[in-house]
């Protein structure tokens, strides 16, 4: 009987253990998955908040390059208005033009190749006006002797050559080579007095 007793105790000291070692495991595990559930609480919260931050900043850049483009945008399209109704102005005038005043234009603008052409033989080619008033033209600037040949480009062949209403002219041995042409006029005067052209031809006027 003490035998079995014994037994007994021995059962129950050794249940016990168990027991007190499965509570502790227990305990230790909750704290575990505690602490695990706090660091995973912890970093959905940091990375929120890094997340908030970052899209915070993105839409504030969203804003201030909105901002910037549009007053970039007005400005540009304002150039563009100005630009455009000053072409349209010159071409206006270009139209109002008789041919003789066109040529006299073109006959200012030719002046400036007075001394690359100097001296040498010129072969010119023309569209848009009669080739007997553009060799008058050229002898006047060149010297009649100077002139090889003078012939007329269909508006194809003369737009081939970047110009639709003016004269092409070159060497006999093709080292020089000068265009001159309404188009030429037009972007020489753009070039020297587009502000002027503008501020009288709008008055103060711009678009909204």
């Amino acid at each position: 009987m003490e035998e079995l007793r014994s037994t007994e105790i021995l059962d129950r000291e050794i249940q016990e253990d168990a027991r007190k070692k499965a509570e502790k495991i227990l305990k230790t595990a909750d704290a575990e998955c505690a602490e695990i559930l706090a660091q995973v609480t912890f970093r959905i919260e940091r990375v929120k908040a890094e997340k908030t931050a970052e899209y915070a900043s993105r839409l504030e850049a969203v804003r201030r390059d909105s901002s910037a483009a549009i007053p970039l945008e007005k400005q540009r399209r304002l150039v563009s208005y100005v630009d455009r109704q000053v072409r349209e102005a010159i071409l206006d005038w270009f139209s109002s033009l008789s041919a003789e005043k066109r040529l006299a234009l073109l006959s200012r603008h030719a002046e400036r190749y007075r001394t690359a052409l100097a001296g040498k033989p010129l072969v010119i080619s023309v569209c848009g006006y009669g080739e007997k008033e553009v060799a008058s033209l050229a002898a006047g600037l060149f010297g009649s002797g100077n002139i090889a040949s003078v012939r007329t480009l269909s508006a194809s062949e003369a737009e081939r050559a970047g110009f639709s209403d003016g004269f092409y002219i070159e060497t006999e041995d093709a080292s020089i080579a000068c265009r001159v042409s309404l188009e030429e006029v037009r972007d020489m005067i753009l070039s020297d007095k587009r502000q002027e052209l503008a501020d009288c031809l709008l008055a103060g006027r711009l678009p909204e």
